[in-house]
């Protein structure tokens, strides 16, 4: 007999030597990740596999180990001599392997295993399907019927209750049911209320039904919901989500989906989610998988530019605390943890089952919501009214109206209206250094995940995380080089963004000149070096206003000279000898050797002595600096890749801080930025 599981394998499991698990048959061990964050991420996206591993870690573990490989070794367990797995990792690295060496190699009987390297976990395993223990066989649903308790729901609907007694117009951006001006464009109702402007209805909701089988979920057009109350919104993370997963809207499926949407076929979070909406005594829900066409890019890019819009004008954002469609709301009976995962691993020309067994070792420390890390995430927080954020061990409401809970990152949207313009920027570039610090599954969402906000907040000024209203602090982004070791920068294979915007590169990025300006009493005077904007531009990817672009370009004049690079050695500025050397160098002058400045590189491996670039002057810094061996100026350094008699085609390679020398060097020149 086989017991096939319904949640998904990562490939790195599926690699793994089916020989280790016969008799012992390997001796050595056998590296399975890289690196244990690569790990632990896989764990998060729901490889079935990797979620039992991962739970299997003692906790000191968990939080102490990032960059270190992760191996697989034979082992014994329990008095009987069971055969086991062990994931082990090698500690020669980190200062303090003697710490964990003494209470960490020992097991319960005293004795002492024979491991190559440290053990982190021990993990029981079934060669025979009639070995699964009974309560380990979760295989026929992809979802665990469990009830949650009530409380939370009396606790959200009270909440909302107050929201709407109390801050209703602060925290709606539309009006349910329909009570203002209406318009008919493309077939869909748009709203206009208060200060928010043109708020356009969802395309389809999903109807959540109720216990009636003759009433079952379904999608409907999202008109409805002007009719019949308002809707939720789902914001939950993906994970390893199966291209052909049965749950997914697509041309095939719109039509069954149309008539029912079977519980069946739902993952947990989903199945959760509609269980919530239910009795919360709501009728709508917005889930985007089910809600967007995954197979026509028209219907997405369509969806995708009205992300402000939908999320702005639901009645409440739901936010799951499961890092995968497979964890559930609240991630407290993620059925992956307790479900025995079937591993077919290669034998000769077939394949044989391996069952990894659930090790019940509890959950001592609280992951973070896995959507605060998300990047899709942050945007649907920033731009929900309210916000239900549902952790491992409790439900949070938050809304713009109620100043008795926590700022909350909406709360403080609505505080730009209240600032002056430098304060404003300093807010909105804190914005997007916090999101730069998000994951996302596809690069080519980078712009896209940050339109709704930008779309919201900046309107036609924002081009590609280009603000035209305040042109040259929104160039003079900086690699975070408090992240270099994570996260040292890297360029997309695909086209993402122009080199001059911060969305070009898979990197944390700061912006050191607007934190700046916000404290600086007075402000800063134009100066004779000051730059000028000629001409900005973007070629967007689509026909509808998604963010995502194609190409673009900025048309500026500023002073530059042409410099070459050399060892960031002496160090220009005051800094702590020896700190930030790596994707670093000096520009000097290329005939006397003269240092002009100093160069972060926005990847860090693009960094190398003897390069000819040009560096352009942006922003004068405080001169109060100087007196201090503070920089002069900053700006950014360039890669030509054309010259004309009218321009320098460049592109943009990092990020310069200046020494008084460069401005008896530079002279003016007209460049085109790509």
């Amino acid at each position: 007999m086989t017991l096939r599981t319904p949640w998904p394998t990562c490939t790195t499991c599926q690699a793994i030597p089916l020989a280790f698990f016969h008799n012992r048959a390997v001796d050595k061990p056998h590296r399975l990740w890289l690196t244990f964050s690569a790990f632990a991420d896989s764990a998060s996206r729901g490889c079935h596999t990797c979620t039992l591993l991962y739970e299997a870690v003692r906790e000191p573990f968990k939080h102490r180990l990032d960059d270190e490989p992760i191996y697989l070794e034979c082992t014994t367990v329990d008095s009987d001599g069971t055969q086991a797995v062990a994931l082990t990792v090698d500690l020669a690295s980190p200062h303090d392997r003697g710490t964990w060496d003494e209470s960490l190699w020992k097991r319960t009987d005293g004795q002492r295993p024979s491991f190559q390297f440290v053990p982190i976990a021990d993990i029981k395993y079934a060669l025979n399907a009639n070995d699964v223990p009974q309560d380990a066989r979760h295989f026929k649903d992809l979802i665990s019927l469990y009830a949650e308790d009530d409380g939370a729901f009396r606790y959200i609907k009270q909440s909302l209750t107050n929201c709407l007694a109390n801050h209703n117009l602060t925290c709606n951006r539309v009006m349910f049911p329909l009570s203002g001006t209406a318009s008919q464009q493309d077939s869909v109702v748009n709203i206009v209320h208060g200060n928010h402007g043109l708020v356009v209805a969802p395309t389809r909701l999903v109807y959540v039904g109720s216990e009636d089988s003759k009433d079952p979920p379904r999608l409907v057009d999202g008109q409805e919901c002007l009719l019949n109350g308002g809707h939720l919104v789902l914001s939950y993370c993906w994970g390893m989500t199966p291209k052909d997963a049965p749950w997914k809207l697509t041309t095939m499926t719109i039509q069954q989906f149309t008539t029912e949407i079977p519980l069946t076929i739902l993952p947990q979070t989903l199945h959760d989610a509609i269980m919530w909406t239910r009795k919360l005594g709501e009728r709508y829900i917005w889930i985007d998988s089910m809600c967007i066409l995954q197979d026509l890019k028209e219907d997405w890019d369509r969806e995708a530019s009205r992300m402000a819009s939908i999320y702005g004008s639901a009645t409440t954002t739901l936010a799951a605390a499961s890092s995968s469609v497979y964890g559930g709301m609240s991630d407290r009976r993620n059925p992956l943890r307790n479900s025995a995962a079937g591993l077919y691993l290669q034998d000769g020309s077939s394949k044989s089952p391996i069952y990894i067994l659930p090790n019940g070792q509890p959950r001592n420390a609280l992951l973070p919501p896995p959507t605060d890390s998300r990047g899709w995430c942050y945007q649907e927080d920033l731009l929900s009214g309210r916000l239900v954020k549902i952790t491992q061990k409790s439900v949070l409401w938050q809304c713009v109206g109620d100043g008795s809970n926590p700022a909350t990152r909406a709360q403080g949207l609505e505080q730009l209206r209240k600032h002056p313009p430098y304060q404003w920027y300093t807010l909105w570039y804190r914005l997007i250094e916090r999101y730069s610090n998000k994951s996302l599954t596809y690069p080519e969402d980078k712009l896209l995940a940050f339109h709704g906000i930008a779309s919201d907040k900046a309107g036609p000024a924002y081009l590609a995380g280009f603000l035209k209203t305040d042109p040259w602090v929104s160039l003079l982004w900086c690699r975070d080089e408090n992240q270099i070791r994570q996260r040292p920068g890297r360029r997309y294979e695909e086209y993402v963004a122009p080199t001059w915007s911060w969305a070009s590169i898979d990197a944390p990025v700061l912006f050191y000149e607007a934190n700046a300006r916000r404290g600086r009493k007075p402000q800063l005077d134009p100066s004779s070096m000051d730059p000028e904007l000629h001409h900005a531009e973007v070629q967007p990817v689509s026909f509808f206003d998604t963010g995502a672009v194609k190409g673009g370009s900025i048309e500026i004049s500023a002073y530059v000279v042409m410099t070459r690079t050399a060892s960031v050695e002496p160090f220009l500025f005051n800094t702590r000898q020896g700190a930030h050397t790596y994707g670093r160098r000096n520009c000097v002058d290329r005939l006397t050797g003269d240092a002009l400045g100093l160069i972060v590189f926005d990847v860090a491996l693009e960094a190398k002595d003897d390069m000819l670039l040009c560096c352009a002057f942006l922003q004068t810094a405080d001169m109060g600096l100087v007196e201090k061996n503070g920089p002069a100026g900053l700006g950014l350094a360039l890669s030509v890749q054309e010259e004309t008699s009218k321009h320098l085609k460049c592109t943009r390679v990092g990020y310069v801080q200046f020494t008084s020398a460069f401005s008896a060097l530079c002279h003016k020149r007209c460049l085109e930025l790509s």
